[in-house]
């Protein structure tokens, strides 16, 4: 399985076509040595610059000598992310590792550099993609690289049967990138891709988040540099459990798979409940079975956000939120929350809040000590069911979503079922998109090593989590 990653940068460094930064990558047998790989590429980044400042230059004339240079040696701060992404892919059994500068692909394109282009893409597994951040955005290469990728019918359909990571580099440590990150995933998601961010080992948020403004400085972000090993960590780890090509038409399980759908807001005549049993009627296979929760008419407590969440290293199994009121959802419904292999967040999204009932916030919150209980909704294929009022303009599928990937799942575009006035009118696409979720989750093995929450940021939190450990091991 090939992980093709993509710099997308105008200072890249590497960019030619016949990179050397692959094989320099294989030849790097730990942590340590890949350190000093990168410093020195950095070194010979600085002398090149140093040479040009002798110079009586202005900066775009020094931009286009450094570009007469063969592309194959030194690192900007974009390429330095992605080569500890991709270096840590590696180390996962199965995985081959690609690289592609987009400068030399959408800088000054032409029908050559754009088949080389597709070439690699239509050979990749999972895309892991680094760039720089432009006012809390994508820079204008990777912009381009959507715009081609959703013009070619070829990539588009390619596109369904591939991961997708990012990484994100920015100034400062509130640069962006996080912005970035989700705007790029909801891109890729809209293409079909399957979209991951970074491991257990850095909390599973968004991907790779960088500091660096000057050139050369990416290294000197230990944190940083810690989530793009992790996002290269976690495409590794989640090719190895999911097989996008496979053909589940015909497949048979031991049992079936179980799918969870969570209605968390809802109207007065319950219309977004409806239209999922109505969905769910239309889909038959055996392989599957589902669960509706209505939590909207249930009592869910909020969250009070406490310093010993779970409350007990007892099995996971038992609920071991400090909310222990028996009429609570999480109380009353916690073995059969758990007990699912894929779900699905549902909502409907109206024009205003006149009869809608709604534990949406509160149910998102709640999921807290699911998420520290070593990630019992992890590495599950997930996405978020919304019908929405034309012009309701909510966003709660990108509320979703980014709530979902702080799960550490894998994200499916969202289904989203538009009504104006009382009609549906894409509900025949939703059957469709609905079948497409099912089918994926089939593909997922949700086999994986033991994850483990870290409670970074928590000083407190993180004492106790210690003394426990040591107490029980």
């Amino acid at each position: 399985m090939i992980v093709l990653g993509i710099s997308a940068s105008l200072r890249n460094k590497r960019f030619s076509y016949k990179n050397e930064l692959v094989e320099d990558l294989k030849q790097i047998k730990d942590l340590e040595e890949l350190n000093k790989f990168v410093k020195k590429q950095i070194k010979i980044t600085f002398s090149d610059i140093d040479k040009l400042n002798k110079k009586d230059l202005s900066f775009e004339d020094k931009y286009k000598q450094l570009k007469k240079h063969k592309g194959n040696r030194g690192l900007s701060n974009s390429e330095t992310a992605l080569v500890y992404a991709l270096w840590n892919s590696l180390q996962e059994k199965n995985i081959e590792i690609d690289y592609l500068s987009l400068s030399n692909i959408f800088e000054s394109e032409n029908s050559e550099k754009l088949d080389h282009f597709k070439k690699k893409f239509l050979n990749c597994d999972a895309l892991l993609l680094s760039g720089p951040v432009y006012f809390g955005d994508r820079g204008s290469l990777t912009q381009r690289m959507i715009e081609f990728l959703n013009s070619d019918k070829e990539c588009i359909e390619h596109a369904k049967k591939i991961l997708y990571a990012g990484l994100a580099v920015g100034a400062k440590r509130n640069g962006g990138q996080e912005t970035t990150l989700i705007f790029q995933a909801l891109d890729f998601l809209n293409m079909g891709c399957k979209v991951i961010g970074n491991g257990h080992d850095t909390t599973a948020q968004y991907g790779g988040t960088i500091v660096a403004g000057d050139i050369g400085k990416a290294v000197d972000d230990n944190y940083g540099i810690k989530t793009a090993l992790s996002t290269g960590k976690n495409i590794g780890e989640v090719l190895n459990n999911i097989n996008l090509n496979e053909n589940v038409s015909k497949k048979i399980l031991k049992r079936p798979h179980k799918c969870s759908i969570f209605v968390l807001q809802d109207n007065k005549d319950e219309e977004c409940s409806k239209v999922i049993n109505s969905v769910l009627k239309n889909y038959k296979n055996e392989n599957i079975k589902f669960k509706v929760f209505k939590v909207f008419k249930e009592e869910v407590h909020k969250c009070i956000a406490c310093d010993i969440c779970p409350i007990s290293y007892e099995e996971s199994e038992k609920y071991r939120c400090i909310i222990n009121n028996k009429e609570d959802f999480f109380k009353k419904h916690h073995n059969e929350i758990i007990d699912c292999d894929s779900f699905i967040f549902a909502a409907y999204s109206g024009t205003n809040f006149i009869n809608i009932k709604t534990n949406y916030q509160q149910f998102i919150e709640r999921t807290r000590y699911l998420r520290r209980d070593n990630y019992l909704f992890g590495r599950k294929l997930v996405s978020s069911f919304i019908l929405s009022e034309v012009n309701s303009n909510r966003n709660l599928h990108i509320r979703i979503l980014t709530s979902l990937i702080r799960h550490h799942n894998i994200l499916f575009k969202p289904i989203l079922v538009f009504k104006n006035a009382n009609a549906y009118i894409n509900f025949e696409n939703i059957k469709k998109q609905f079948i497409d979720f099912c089918n994926t989750a089939l593909k997922v093995r949700n086999k994986t090593t033991e994850v483990e929450y870290k409670p970074v940021g928590y000083e407190i939190s993180l004492e106790e989590h210690l003394n426990r450990k040591k107490t029980t091991i």
